[in-house]
């Protein structure tokens, strides 16, 4: 995979965990503390990103 098409892999993959944040942030507003699986889903998107990144860095060096 190119650059642009990594670069583009992370951007819908930012576009996902905003859409995701405004889904929680959503919900938040119908239960007093988000669940633990949302917490999860989080931290896996967040994996994911940060993994991308790093392919991101390796392919543009």
């Amino acid at each position: 995979m190119g650059e642009q098409g990594l670069t583009a892999a992370l951007d819908r993959a930012e576009h996902a965990v905003g859409r995701i944040e405004r889904a929680l942030a959503k919900r938040a507003g119908e239960q007093a503390a988000p669940a633990p699986r949302d917490e999860a889903l989080r931290s896996k998107v967040r994996e994911a990103v940060a993994e991308l990144d790093e392919l991101i860095r390796a392919g543009g060096a």
